[in-house]
């Protein structure tokens, strides 16, 4: 009888105590906030599709840093080397990027390469960072095709684009 009369006060102090406050995640944003951006990419798996060496030389566990500038009218399309990364030149075939969800297919084509590099973009972002993978798939011209997925985050490291070398070039050779 004296555990019935001592259980409810257990019951009592365990849903007043409320141990450690929940984490507040930050809310989802409308875009992508313009600025300049970094990206960290991690290969996690990457496999010959047809029985040949791959024309790409990758391996899981190879990882890459990266920068972009999204520009203000780019925010809910930003620049494709966001997703992609250096050595890649893509363009959108198609894009969800709104309200915290980021979808994109990007078709790319890479240097020395002959065919099409398919990037397949699924993840979340807030306004000044975001997560995700990025599955990339080779239609070539010849032997050498391949599946290559990757862990992708990135984050929002200034509310102003870099430079671009050139632009900065031109400047000191003004002055």
């Amino acid at each position: 009888m004296r555990f019935l009369m001592i259980l409810p006060l257990f019951a009592a102090t365990a849903a007043c105590s409320g141990g450690e406050a929940p984490k507040q995640e930050e809310e989802a944003a409308a875009s992508m906030e313009g600025g300049q951006w970094e990206t960290s990419q991690e290969v996690t798996s990457f496999r010959s599709t047809d029985k040949a060496t791959p024309a790409l030389k990758a391996a899981a566990g190879d990882r890459s840093v990266g920068q972009a500038c999204v520009e203000e009218g780019d925010k809910t399309k930003p620049p494709a080397e966001l997703f992609a990364g250096a050595g890649y030149e893509c363009k959108y075939k198609d894009s969800y990027i709104r309200g915290g969800r980021l979808n994109a297919t990007l078709e790319c084509e890479r240097d020395a390469l002959e065919g099409n590099i398919n990037l397949q973009v699924s993840g979340s972002y807030t306004g000044t960072s975001f997560e995700g993978t990025v599955t990339a798939t080779s239609f070539l011209s010849g032997d050498g095709d391949f599946v290559m997925a990757s862990k992708i985050s990135g984050r929002r490291t200034a509310p102003a684009c870099a430079p671009k070398a050139e632009e900065e070039a031109k400047g000191k050779a003004k002055a």
